[in-house]
């Protein structure tokens, strides 16, 4: 114990030698910044899991303890710092209990410090989503009433493998402490420069604190007879329901109101505290793909809100760019809504440590820069055998590396430029919380968009906070958006009278923003004769998420030839580009230069007007005429 101390204090001390790098946390530059992945996993979390796991290496591995003592010393970060990769997160609490994992303490701030010595920015790993009772209840003897119970009255377990990580209750006030005791640790003794939140959802919870919280949830809310028709919400129980669909179940509505309110709520409190001790702290959370159905049900997500005060937005999920069966793998929806959100997206993708070709490397990399998402090389996270980081990786990406932060380096005005929208597109929050449909005919807007290359942007909007329609908005697309709120209905009318361009499909305001059908869809009658509006009564319904096989039949069946002489008829582009489908583009403006990058999603050349052939990235510069 002696020795430990002494090892303890001597980190401290050093730390003091290594400063973070001098850069404001809170404007983060995506074009500057490079994230890789960190090693998150303490040993005791891969020994447990026993197979393969972050970064390819194995729990039961023999050698796990040399990696894990690679990974600390200062030659990490210096082959970090010598790729060009500026910021990743480390392991620091992992959910075994404080007491217990502590005993890594040192460790973790030596690596924090080595980082800041080769200017790299560490954001300290926290575990949201798990509880491993077998070392954590030696420190918290009660910990049965931290776990989260399922409809079976079982606790719930991580996934369907890790029966040894229980997962929590967030309506237990003793989680949130917890949480906010190791965010104190992290951002005083560990020096990191902020926090990075894993599986931040919410589970879905079923014991009698989180049915009690709900019931008084209504009380304060709801008329028990105008909305349930009930005399009371004394009896009432927490509704079990797993399949998306049309929601129009009002205590189902309600229940999934009261998850998410809660969810937002508590990571609002946790982002403030951390940022009450350190003022330019870094704060984001792994929420998985962000747009993602049904998010409210399976994970208590209303992701605008719950990241409010986030840095930026992470997202991780399987859609590595590529085309697979008709439908073209990306990320650029969460990217968008990222812009949509003002903050940079760091969209993982689950394959990009192992891959392999030129193309798949870079592809993600163009992605990342066009669309305003944070660059990510995980390279340090490829595992060897002989020498910890693999020398044939470092080979193969570095010079692919430096080339593409040369290019940006180069042409830093093209990529800098504000984007240009000037198609916007609505997202109802209660649109796509209540209706499978809604969120179909919005993603198939998207997809058609994205396919004929027209500059579009998302606009957010919600009962409680009706969108704003910006003035250099021309055309406003709504796809299917059933679900508004009579202010949401307002300001698209006035929005119309005023002669803003409107498109309209669906049953666009036939419904409340509770899902309730309105006698009368006043939104249709107040728009019917302006000749500025394109109403269409069947909204364009995709066949599914982008990778099933239904994209390459609709593709050839329609693929949103509707949907686009719709939006010609009220807007022309002021460049007409003759592309494939398969290159998608990104419009950015800076007074009268237009930039137009062009991402290609097949790695076979492909040739475009004013820039010629190209793989994966190319730009055209665009002077338009004085106004």
């Amino acid at each position: 114990m002696k020795h430990f101390t002494l090892l303890f204090f001597a980190v401290l001390f050093a730390l003091s030698f290594f400063p973070a790098p001098e850069t404001d946390a809170q404007t983060l530059d995506p074009l500057e910044t490079r994230w890789t992945f960190g090693n998150h996993e303490p040993i005791p979390m891969y020994r447990r899991i026993g197979r393969r796991s972050t970064g390819g290496i194995e729990g039961s591995a023999q050698w796990l303890a040399d990696w894990h003592h690679w990974y600390d010393s200062e030659a990490c970060p210096a082959q970090m710092e010598a790729l060009g990769l500026n910021m990743i997160h480390s392991r620091f609490y992992k959910g075994l209990g404080w007491q217990y994992e502590s005993q890594d303490f040192p460790n973790v701030q030596k690596f924090v410090a080595n980082c800041h010595k080769h200017h790299v920015r560490v954001l300290a790993y926290v575990q949201y989503m798990t509880l491993y009772y077998e070392v954590m209840k030696d420190e918290i003897p009660d910990l049965e009433t931290w776990a989260a119970i399922d409809e079976n009255g079982k606790r719930a377990f991580y996934g369907s493998t890790d029966y040894f990580r229980w997962l929590p209750c967030e309506g237990n006030p003793k989680f949130e402490e917890n949480l906010k005791k190791v965010i104190r640790i992290a951002l005083t003794d560990g020096g990191f420069d902020g926090l990075m939140f894993d599986n931040a959802w919410g589970e879905r919870c079923y014991c009698e604190r989180c049915t009690k919280a709900f019931r008084e949830y209504l009380e304060k809310k709801c008329d028990p007879f105008g909305r349930l028709g009930i005399p009371s919400f004394r009896h009432i129980e927490i509704p079990q329901r797993a399949k998306f669909g049309e929601i129009q179940d009002p205590l189902y509505q309600e229940w999934l109101l009261f998850r998410t309110e809660r969810h937002s709520a508590l990571f609002q409190r946790l982002t403030a505290y951390a940022r009450s001790i350190k003022p330019d702290a870094i704060v984001t959370a792994n929420t998985w793909d962000i747009r993602n159905p049904n998010l409210a049900w399976r994970d208590s997500y209303d992701i605008p809100e719950m990241t409010r005060d986030f840095t930026f937005l992470l997202s991780q999920d399987p859609n590595a760019p590529r085309v697979l069966n008709g439908g073209i793998i990306n990320r650029v929806r969460e990217l968008k809504l990222g812009q949509a959100l003002g903050k940079p997206v760091l969209a993982l993708c689950d394959q990009d440590a192992g891959i392999q070709t030129e193309d798949q490397y870079l592809l993600p990399l163009w992605e990342d820069a066009v669309f305003g998402g944070i660059p990510t090389d995980r390279t340090i996270m490829k595992p060897d055998r002989e020498h910890f980081v693999s020398p044939e990786v470092i080979a193969f990406r570095k010079p692919l590396l430096e080339r593409f932060n040369q290019e940006i380096r180069e042409n830093r005005p093209a990529f800098a430029a504000p984007t240009w929208n000037p198609v916007r597109v609505l997202i109802s929050r209660e649109s796509q919380f209540f209706s499978e449909a809604a969120f179909l005919g919005l993603f198939a807007a998207e997809e058609v968009l994205l396919r004929n290359h027209v500059p579009y942007g998302l606009l957010l909007t919600s009962a409680k906070d009706p969108m704003q329609i910006p003035e250099d908005c021309e055309l406003l697309v709504v796809p299917d958006q059933r679900c508004l709120s009579e202010a949401e209905i307002d300001r698209l009318a006035a929005w119309a009278k005023g002669g803003g361009k409107l498109f309209l499909s669906g049953p666009v305001g036939d419904y409340d923003e509770l899902y309730r059908q309105r006698r009368e869809n006043r939104l249709l009658r107040e728009v019917k004769d302006l000749p500025n509006v394109v109403y269409r009564a069947d909204a364009d319904q995709s066949p599914g998420r982008m990778n099933t096989k239904g994209w390459e039949e609709w593709v050839k069946k329609d693929g949103g030839k509707r949907l686009i002489a719709d939006v010609r008829t009220l807007w022309t582009p002021p460049v007409e580009l003759d592309l494939p489908q398969t290159v998608f583009t990104e419009w950015k403006r800076d007074g009268d230069r237009l930039y137009i990058h062009f991402v290609n999603y097949l790695p076979e050349t492909v040739q475009a007007e004013g820039v010629g052939e190209f793989r994966e990235h190319a730009l055209r510069v665009v002077e338009l005429p004085t106004r």
